[in-house]
């Protein structure tokens, strides 16, 4: 019997609603049907603050989703009486924001009778890269999906506005963290810098976009932010507070502020490419760094599998090129928050993808 598993994700500032069929075949999950992705961005709410408001994503999301779900059910053509099971994001995120969708998600298990099932966020965002690295909202919607089988052993790294994991892979299920962020994730780096230089929220972007002119103008590395830690044993895990100080000290320097709050708007803007290449550069450079000693540690690797925000960064893909592992990056679609990675992470959990060929575990009592 295949399931259709409505999943939702509210974990930050995406309101997110998709419905996927699991194809099953002996037991053994073959390939999907996504039938419906549904993602609203709060960007619009958040971009005056220049990051998140927890209280406003909340408010968001609790005014949207009941919308969205019913918008998802209908590009799926189905009745929310087909539905097999609810997943949903149990955290790590935003208290009020994961309030709405468990509670949201609940409710609807509670009134079909249908199983409910938590799913980690971080967790999440790896299933795309592992199941299912290909898929276009704008060309894939209900297609027949062949889920690959990764290969193991493998690195995971998942590099995002809250989340900077860096973890071992023995097997689908079988995972041991190595690094996390030590203060600010990668992402958070991006965002904050942006706003340091003036430029507008979500930050990540409209950084890389600045690094990209400056490369085609055949800038250098001037500034030369730092990327390695300054304890020499810490080889795993990550720290971006100091490359963000030292992106605040340049920018004290060229304004001639050298006190009180800051602003980079005045600035030239070849000096805000500069600061954005060199900045991106040093960022990209940690990632890889962290990797490469984790490769040296584990040289039995066979695969890096890499997710998250942050993962859409061209630079990002082209910089982890060089190794000589399979590199699998999820899917650009799929690498920001969205609810498609948390039904794909059930399937792993499930282990009905023919790792394990067991039921599912977990559930989250009606």
């Amino acid at each position: 019997m295949n399931e259709i598993i409505l999943a939702v994700e509210s974990s930050c500032d995406e309101t997110a609603i998709s419905i996927i069929e699991i194809i099953n075949s002996e037991k053994k999950s073959e390939a999907v049907r996504i039938l419906a992705h549904e993602v609203e961005s709060q960007h619009a709410s958040h971009g005056p603050f220049g990051g998140v408001v927890p209280e406003i994503a909340a408010r968001d999301h609790l005014a949207k989703i009941y919308d969205i779900a019913n918008t998802a059910l209908k590009k799926a053509d189905l009745k929310s009486d087909q539905l097999t099971k609810i997943a949903v994001t149990m955290g790590p995120g935003l208290i009020g924001a994961l309030m709405v969708g468990v509670l949201f998600a609940r409710g609807l298990a509670t009134a079909l009778n249908i199983p409910l099932i938590a799913v980690n966020h971080v967790d999440a965002h790896l299933a795309p890269a592992l199941l299912l690295p290909n898929f276009s909202p704008k060309t894939d919607l209900k297609k027949l999906l062949n889920l690959r089988t990764p290969t193991f052993p493998a690195i995971a790294l998942t590099v995002s506005g809250g989340h900077c994991h860096l973890s071992y892979l023995s097997d689908i299920k079988t995972k041991k963290i190595l690094g996390t962020t030590l203060d600010d994730a990668c992402g958070e780096a991006f965002d904050k810098v942006a706003k340091l230089l003036g430029l507008e929220y979500p930050g990540g972007p409209e950084i890389e976009k600045l690094a990209l002119v400056a490369e085609q103008n055949g800038f250098s590395d001037n500034y030369q932010f730092p990327f390695k830690l300054s304890d020499k044993e810490n080889i795993y895990q990550f720290s971006y507070s100091g490359i963000k100080t030292a992106v605040m000290e340049i920018i004290r320097k060229e304004t001639g502020i050298k006190k009180g709050k800051i602003t980079g708007k005045d600035l030239p803007f070849e000096t805000k490419q500069q600061i954005a290449y060199s900045f991106q550069i040093a960022a990209l450079k940690q990632l890889h760094d962290r990797v490469a000693n984790t490769l040296k540690n584990y040289p039995d690797v066979k695969s890096i599998f890499i997710a998250g925000g942050v993962a859409q960064n061209k630079k990002f893909r082209e910089l982890f090129s060089n190794f000589q592992q399979e590199v699998v990056f999820a899917s650009p679609a799929l690498c920001s928050d969205n609810a498609t990675m948390i039904a794909l992470q059930t399937i792993i959990e499930a282990n009905i993808d023919g790792f394990q060929n067991q039921p599912f575990p977990k559930y989250v009592t009606k």
